[in-house]
C-alpha cells in the first residue's frame, strides 16, 4: 500500500470531515484537518493492517487553512499535535501509541473527538495482522462473515471465530452511529 494513496482514498471517503486534504510529511507523517475522529482512526486501521506501526499526537483549538493541503496550515491545534509526538518521544512513554493536547476552553466536542479516536485506536492496538483484516472488512467495508471469508479466501468459521475474539461487532456498530 502506497501512503499517498491511502491518503487520497481517505479524503474521498471522508471529504465532509476532512477540513484539508491529508498530506504526507518529512517523508514519515501524515498531517490531517478534521472535525471528525473517522478518517483518522479509517487511516490508522489501514496502516495497521500493512503491519506500520503508528504514533499519533492529537491537537486541538484554532487552525489557520492557508491552502487547501493539511500541511499548508498552521494554529495552535497543529503546535499541540507536535507537542503530543514529543510528548511520546520521552523514554517512559514510548509505549504510548498516542497523545493529545488540549488547549484551555477547548469545546467538549473537539475533546469528546479526540478521545474517541484514542478510544479506537487501543482497541486496534490489541489485535493481530488477521484480526485487523477482517475487523476492516466488518467495519468500514460492511462486510459480513460470508463475504469476508470469500475476499480472504478462507472459511466462514474461522472469520466467525477470529471475529469473536475481537471488539469488531462493537467498533461496527459505533462507526454505524455516524
Amino acid at each position: 500500500m502506497k501512503i499517498r494513496s491511502l491518503l487520497d482514498a481517505t479524503r474521498n471517503r471522508f471529504k465532509k470531515y476532512c477540513l484539508a486534504n491529508p498530506s504526507l510529511t518529512q517523508g514519515d507523517s501524515i498531517e490531517m484537518l478534521v472535525d471528525n475522529w473517522l478518517p483518522v482512526i479509517y487511516t490508522i486501521h489501514r496502516l495497521r493492517m500493512d503491519g506500520i506501526e503508528v504514533k499519533t499526537g492529537f491537537g486541538t483549538k484554532k487552525i489557520i487553512v492557508h491552502n487547501e493541503d493539511a500541511d499548508e496550515c498552521d494554529g495552535p491545534a497543529f503546535w499541540n499535535a507536535r507537542q503530543a509526538l514529543s510528548d511520546i518521544k520521552v523514554p517512559s512513554f514510548r509505549q504510548r501509541p498516542a497523545a493529545f493536547v488540549f488547549e484551555r476552553r477547548t469545546p467538549n466536542n473537539e475533546m469528546n473527538e479526540v478521545l474517541k479516536a484514542i478510544l479506537f485506536l487501543t482497541t486496534l492496538m490489541g489485535m493481530t495482522s488477521t484480526q485487523l483484516t477482517f475487523s476492516y472488512h466488518m467495519v468500514w467495508e460492511k462486510k459480513n462473515v460470508t463475504e469476508i471469508a470469500e475476499i480472504v479466501e478462507t472459511s466462514k468459521a474461522n472469520v466467525s471465530k477470529t471475529l469473536n475474539k475481537t471488539p469488531s461487532y462493537v467498533l461496527r456498530d459505533i462507526i454505524s452511529l455516524h
